[in-house]
């Protein structure tokens, strides 16, 4: 078993009424999923705590041959040279614009993706502090952004039908408390060696694994109750 332990939200399918933002799913196409990091902007947030999506994102895609580029309007997205059903998109701008900044990038992968005859399908990865280092937790569609601004960000611009992957920085910080001079201290803060190497060998594992699953339809069409 995986050194790594996945935190996954119970769920169960519902056909309540979805934000006109995203598509309904027509249960006979396949997805077409896009998995979109958030975090701050390149270079000079590059490999802090806060943007452990970007960091993620760009591993995966170097690691597992996601590094084609596929131009949909004026965005740059990342596929296989042979696609299949996941496309990367490296969201732009400051983590409390996610929305703002994937509203558009989102609008033409739907369009590309119904005209494809396939479902489109949104996976967000973030940060999360409240998980530790190494750890990862799946939350459905219509889950709460649990006080993320990112994640809100994209709730208020684009509607809470999308999946996300939080994956856990800790609060490895003294007193590990919530105020925010310190929480903002670490979460712009750079990564250690030792949160480097738990990234690129744990979770990278976990991450592969969840995609691995996604790819079969899992999560990615699981709505929270309520």
């Amino acid at each position: 078993m995986s050194p790594v332990k996945l935190a996954f939200q119970k769920f169960t399918y519902s056909t309540r009424a979805r934000s006109s933002m995203f598509s309904k799913f027509d249960p006979l196409k396949d997805p077409l999923i896009l998995v979109a990091s958030i975090g701050n902007p390149s270079p000079q947030y590059d490999n802090t705590r806060h943007s452990v999506g970007h960091f993620m994102l760009e591993r995966y895609c170097y690691k597992r041959g996601y590094t084609s580029p596929l131009e949909i309007g004026p965005y740059t997205f990342k596929i296989k040279s042979n696609p299949d059903c996941f496309m990367f998109y490296h969201n732009k701008g400051f983590m409390n614009e996610s929305g703002k900044n994937l509203c558009e990038p989102w609008n033409e992968f739907r369009r590309f993706a119904t005209q494809k005859g396939r479902n489109p399908v949104l996976v967000v990865l973030s940060d999360e502090l409240d998980k530790d280092m190494g750890k990862l937790q799946i939350r459905i569609q219509n889950s709460s952004a649990r006080g993320h601004n990112g994640l809100k960000s994209i709730q208020n611009v684009i509607g809470k039908g999308f999946t996300s992957i939080k994956i856990g920085i800790g609060r490895n910080y003294p007193g590990g408390g919530k105020d925010s001079d310190s929480v903002s201290k670490y979460v712009l803060g750079k990564f250690t060696f030792k949160e480097f190497y738990t990234l690129k060998t744990q979770v990278l594992l976990a991450l592969t694994n969840v995609f691995n699953v996604m790819q079969t339809g899992a999560y990615i069409y699981n709505i929270q109750k309520g």
